[in-house]
């Protein structure tokens, strides 16, 4: 079976939990998937439904220079100070201001459980 890839998109750890459930039941699954999806459960800090809510209320910022790279590791991370937010940023070109930190941080304790 020859396989092709049709888009490259990083998945939160929610969503990719919800892509790996919906090939099947356990046993239609690869082994490794189902290690994967069973990693995905374990670590995902939001439910599908709230990871999205934040995707969304990130994206509405409007920062340029926030990717959907950066946006997943936001989510999947969920930073509870300015410290930990940092270094979803550490060892990219991303520039942003204070005030842009501080926003970001801000919405991401609002989804804190």
């Amino acid at each position: 079976m020859e396989l092709k890839l049709v888009n490259k998109e990083p998945l939160h750890l929610p969503a990719l939990a919800k892509v790996l459930q919906a090939i099947g039941k356990k046993e239609e699954r690869a082994d490794i998937q189902n290690k994967v999806l069973d990693y995905a459960k374990a670590n995902s800090r939001l439910k599908d439904d709230d990871a999205e809510k934040l995707r969304e209320e990130l994206r509405a910022l409007d920062i340029a220079t926030l990717t959907n790279e950066h946006i997943v590791q936001i989510i999947d991370l969920l930073p509870q100070d300015l410290a930990e937010l940092k270094s979803v940023f550490a060892g990219s070109k991303t520039n942003l201001s204070p005030e842009q930190f501080q926003k970001i941080a801000e919405i991401c304790k609002t989804f804190k459980k």
